[in-house]
């Protein structure tokens, strides 16, 4: 048996699992007073009891039987964030993505638990790293409730990283730059928007539908909830395409409502890339009608059955600095050398040996050496950035450079290949033609114009016009050949006399606009 457990902005979903069978699963308030309404004046002591109490009654009726979790919670406990820095040796990383991630932290850095995962980006040639931090306190208080409640944890992520595994649960592929959008506008108030290349975060955005706590009690409207997230979901493609240029979302798969999924499709693709709609529930077994906080809540019980790509667990962080304080053991304090006697020929002839073997060293490194300081001295010299440059000028010339890439990265992928259009050609072709001569036209950046030159013979000037027709009508029955080529039309037809015979000419002009 497999448990997940999401702390929701409104409620804890715990859901039992095995495989990909639901055995169990409940809704708890997420900290609600006996009268319905917010604890917001409550003590946290008051708060954590009665949370607690609340806990254990759902548990002991629904007969959870797991004893380890796996925990995901909602994007307002934690800080998500992907940002760049310059290749550097291992040992320093710490240091300069602690000193990165004070930018986004409102607090000290020192007052919360964070891990870190570091990938390297060949198109930019610079570290990609994906911060995750919790305040201190907040972590405290999740593992208390859990403790009292008797549950180990073997996992604390992120929710929307949790969705992800939606995917490997549908069998759909997270290869390449994809989007995933998971929306509940009944329910929830949290959606979340997260792009990924090849399974690595490089953007996260937490939508709350709601425009205040105020709201929180009053029924939720659609329509107002809907028009809100087409709003968010503009800026947050906005902010994505500016921040990363050169990686372009191919896909975007949809977790949400039946009853918004029409519409939301249709904005999204008016103005970004193809959506694809995920349907969870189908993949699970005694899964509800659509729940988002229960598909976050099944996704984490599902930690250890699908792997993702993402290594950051703030449990194996807090698991790592414990064994490190233990280990702290007090010296002796009685005198290490007490009752050694010193022999001073066996010291000097210690210090002969290792000054020789120092000696011997640097002079088998020498060669190797000298050999590097050859290659370095090789090098071509090219100066591209001035090292006394002032920080605006970097910035420039690095905006520069991306831009170069951007364009360059555009000519690659937006050229015309016809091989596969050209293939279709020989099949097309009925009987009575002969094809003489082609020719192919690259006019402007997405203009081109392939002109198909033969001739007809069949001994009769009608059937061999009918031939030339099925000809042009083959090419636009195949997709592969209109993929390209939109506009297939017959150029000129001219039948032409030999001494011997009569033949019809043709050409047949096919563009791409």
């Amino acid at each position: 048996m497999s448990l997940g457990i999401y702390f929701g902005p409104k409620e804890i979903t715990v859901v039992e699992s095995k495989g990909k069978k639901v055995t169990k699963h409940i809704q708890i308030p997420q900290l609600v007073a006996p009268s319905g309404e917010l604890e917001e004046k409550a003590p946290a002591e008051a708060r954590m009891i009665e949370t607690v109490a609340l806990f254990k009654d759902e548990l002991r009726k629904s007969k959870i039987e797991a004893r380890e979790a796996s925990v995901c919670l909602s994007g307002q406990d934690l800080i998500i964030r992907t940002f760049e820095i310059p290749q550097m040796p291992r040992e320093e990383l710490a240091g300069a993505i602690s000193f990165e991630a004070k930018k986004y932290i409102p607090f000290k850095i020192e007052d919360m638990i964070s891990d870190f995962q570091v990938t390297y980006d060949k198109v930019n040639r610079t570290n990609l790293v994906l911060f995750m931090g919790i305040k201190k306190d907040t972590f405290n208080r999740y593992l208390s409730l859990l403790s009292e409640l008797n549950l180990r944890v073997s996992d604390l992520e992120y929710s929307a990283f949790s969705v992800l595994r939606s995917l490997g649960l549908s069998k759909l592929s997270s290869e390449g730059v994809v989007g995933v959008l998971s929306a509940d506008l009944l329910r929830e108030d949290e959606v979340n928007f997260v792009v990924a290349e090849n399974g690595f975060p490089l953007f996260s955005r937490d939508i709350i539908l709601s425009a205040g706590p105020e709201t929180e009690r009053l029924p939720r409207e659609p329509g107002l909830a809907l028009e809100k997230l087409k709003t968010e979901i503009r800026v947050s493609l906005d902010y994505y395409n500016r921040k990363f240029p050169t990686k372009n979302i191919k896909r975007i798969y949809l977790i949400c409502n039946d009853d918004s999924r029409l519409e939301l499709e249709t904005f999204i693709t008016q103005i970004g890339p193809f959506v694809q709609f995920v349907d969870v529930s189908r993949n699970i077994d005694g899964a509800p009608p659509f729940y988002l906080s229960f598909i976050k809540g099944f996704c984490a019980s599902l930690s250890k059955t699908i792997r993702t790509n993402i290594k950051t667990n703030l449990l194996t962080v807090k698991e790592r600095v414990a064994p490190a304080k233990e280990k702290a053991v007090a010296l002796p304090s009685a005198p290490i050398f007490e009752g050694v006697k010193i022999d001073l020929k066996v010291v000097i002839l210690g210090l002969v040996i290792c000054v020789a073997a120092y000696m011997f060293g640097s002079y088998r490194m020498q060669p190797v050496k000298q050999e590097i300081s050859d290659i370095v001295n090789s090098r071509p010299r090219v100066v591209i950035v001035n090292p006394d440059a002032p920080y605006e000028e970097l910035t420039a010339k690095e905006s520069e450079y991306k831009n170069r890439l951007a364009a360059l990265n555009d000519v690659i992928s937006k050229q015309l290949f016809v091989t596969k259009p050209l293939n279709v050609i020989p099949r097309a072709i009925p009987e009575g033609i002969w094809l003489t001569r082609f020719s192919f036209d690259k006019k402007e950046k997405d203009k081109a114009e392939l002109r198909l030159e033969g001739t007809a013979y069949l001994e009769n000037s009608d059937e061999e016009i009918q031939a030339v027709n099925k000809f042009v009508e083959n090419l636009k029955n195949s997709t592969e050949f209109t993929g390209y080529f939109k506009n297939i039309s017959v150029a000129s037809i001219d039948r032409t006399e030999t001494d011997k015979i009569s033949a019809t000419d043709f050409s047949v002009s096919c563009k791409t606009y």
